[in-house]
């Protein structure tokens, strides 16, 4: 039996897949818009997603340098207190 996936639409008309990161085309544009000068805001209705995944993708960005999704599961190691 195939299965289909389970995409939905956002409030700005933009498409989506729960669960799964943004296609590395639109996470690359979003970081050019924004290097660009294009505030936040207008990154999101232009490219139809969602101002807070935008925020989260630039704020990666800022941090590490990296357009790439963060790993989805798994464990987080464990901080020892001395």
């Amino acid at each position: 039996m195939l299965r289909t996936c389970q995409a939905g639409v956002n409030q700005l008309g933009g498409v989506f897949v729960n669960g799964r990161p943004l296609p590395d085309i639109v996470r690359r544009r979003i970081v050019e818009l924004a290097l660009m000068g294009v505030r936040p805001c207008d990154i999101s209705r232009q490219l139809l997603v969602s101002h807070g995944c935008v925020s989260k993708i630039l704020t990666r960005f800022y941090e590490t340098g990296s357009i790439r999704p963060g790993s989805i599961g798994g464990s987080k190691t464990k901080v020892r207190n001395s």
